[in-house]
């Protein structure tokens, strides 16, 4: 009886730490096969987030992550203090000019949504503690312990985010995904998780360097 109270809450805690996990995906992508044009080197990144500081954050660390050896990021933020203004062309293509950026990248949050699952109920089988009766190499000896773990329920968090890449030279979309993560523990953690599916993705795609 002991061992059944004592597994219980082990296996219980590891099932939810495992469902519970961050993750993020690239659901859907498309890259513009006709584009011959040279790989970006310099990326203005634009958040479109309705909550100007989560915006502000979002661009920096975006930029930062995509800042390395062979290319850099700048957050429009610095640039077009004021989102509506991103919508403008001229104001965005004064910034594009001011920096000197061959590429825009547009992240979009598309929204946040809660959904609930069930969790069914699991037996699981537990090998009484020791070696067995048989010493070091007496396994099939040994004997195991039937715990039940009771069903229970999980609201996961998703995040949906839109992004989309545009050639200064000819104003053109040339790559674009969709991507949703789930349950995440921070925004740092997107836009890490983020970051590295679509710039990996841009980089096999020759968009940028």
């Amino acid at each position: 009886m002991f061992k059944k109270l004592f597994f219980l809450p082990v296996i219980i805690f590891i099932a939810f730490v495992l469902s519970s996990c961050s993750s993020t995906s690239l659901v859907n992508r498309w890259s513009d096969p006709e584009y011959k044009g040279p790989a970006l080197q310099k990326i203005l990144v634009i958040g479109i987030i309705k909550d100007d500081i989560k915006r502000r954050s979002f661009e920096q660390e975006f930029a930062n992550l995509i800042t390395a050896n062979d290319r850099t990021a700048v957050a429009s933020y610095t640039l077009i203090p004021d989102l509506e203004s991103a919508d403008q062309k001229e104001e965005v293509l004064a910034a594009v000019e001011k920096v000197g950026a061959d590429g825009v990248l547009v992240v979009t949050l598309q929204g946040v949504s809660k959904e609930q699952r069930e969790v069914p109920p699991s037996i699981d089988y537990v090998p009484t503690a020791g070696f067995g009766y048989g010493g070091m190499y007496g396994y099939y000896g040994m004997r195991h312990t039937a715990v039940y773990s009771p069903g229970y329920t999980v609201t996961d968090t998703i995040v949906r985010l839109d992004t989309k890449l545009f050639a200064v030279s000819s104003e053109k979309m040339i790559w674009a995904g969709k991507t949703e993560s789930f349950n995440p523990s921070s925004s740092q953690a997107v836009i890490s998780e983020l970051e590295k599916l679509v710039i990996t993705d841009m980089k096999k795609s020759g968009l940028i360097k």
